[in-house]
């Protein structure tokens, strides 16, 4: 099937039109399969998903996760979490992530089998705010200067859960102790390699993160910091990036073995709200963190 398309940016990206997500038939569903594994970062406009449908789809991809922050799940459906501003009656949270900036990261890289596939519901968005972006690391791998290739090359890098001062876990639970040591106690270090390959497409992409990768084999904690800083600035180009204004109703679909994310922050008087499920991609598939734990676990 051909699906009708439109390039996000000359580089990567792609909107997909015409299509309900809501009722979808299995020619039309194998065909957005197919091009998720080709290109990182799908878009699809106007979409109405309630939480059940959201869930239903996003299992057709693979096994779902269930997030360690019980404070962001939906109380009907676990496997979606709340990204939002907004507060219960009793003045909690109702989701996480607030109002306030989340700098570049990749989900999960700190758990030793991280779910890779992200699917994220727009539901109420403040207008030319709280953009979106993200980050191409298989466009950074293919650019990369040959004395960053060859000093990642076989590498394994170690990340751990909130490690820095200004983490959104921390902003989000408010420097609490007692809950940070349940995160803590669940999430031990995770070690994975540098460079991933996808082995349907051959994609190579590197799997490092600014703020919670803390140790690289066979380096000093100075010589990590130094080529993280390294790597992390030659992915940052303008020509790697796209940046999304979100408009109610957006469906965007991430690879996060491929692409790194951040958003920028907004007027905390302005409600937003959107809806994520995570997703385990299939190692035959995509590109995976510990593929031989993911097809064990299958």
């Amino acid at each position: 099937m051909q699906l009708r398309t439109r390039p996000l940016t000359d580089t990567f990206g792609l909107e997909i039109l015409d299509v309900d997500l809501a009722n979808l038939d299995d020619e039309t569903f194998d065909a957005i399969y197919k091009a998720w594994q080709d290109q990182p970062l799908i878009l699809f406009r106007r979409q109405g998903l309630s939480e059940r449908q959201q869930v239903e789809y996003s299992k057709r991809f693979g096994e779902m996760d269930i997030l360690v922050r019980d404070d962001m799940l939906s109380p009907d459906h676990p496997e979606i979490i709340y990204i939002t501003n907004l507060m219960r009656p009793d003045g909690t949270p109702l989701g996480g992530l607030g109002n306030y900036e989340v700098y570049w990261h990749h989900d999960q890289i700190y758990r030793q089998r991280p779910a890779s596939g992200s699917i994220f519901c727009a539901v109420e968005m403040p207008e030319n705010q709280g953009c979106t972006s993200w980050c191409n690391t298989k466009l950074g791998y293919d650019t990369l200067p040959d004395n960053l290739k060859k000093a990642i090359e076989g590498k394994r890098a170690t990340a751990k859960y909130a490690v820095k001062e200004g983490s959104t876990t921390l902003k989000d639970l408010g420097h609490n102790k007692d809950e940070m040591k349940k995160i803590h106690d669940r999430t031990p270090p995770a070690t994975h390699d540098i460079v991933l390959e996808n082995p349907a497409t051959g994609q190579k992409s590197i799997y490092i993160d600014p703020n919670k990768t803390m140790g690289i084999e066979g380096l000093s904690d100075e010589e990590t910091k130094e080529l993280v800083d390294a790597l992390t600035e030659h992915m940052v180009q303008d020509k790697f990036i796209y940046s999304h204004a979100w408009q109610n109703g957006d469906v965007i679909m991430w690879d996060n073995a491929r692409l790194w994310h951040k958003r920028d922050a907004f007027d905390m008087t302005k409600p937003r709200f959107a809806r994520r499920t995570t997703i385990f991609l299939r190692p035959e598939d995509f590109a995976v963190p510990e593929p031989e734990a993911a097809s064990n676990a299958a």
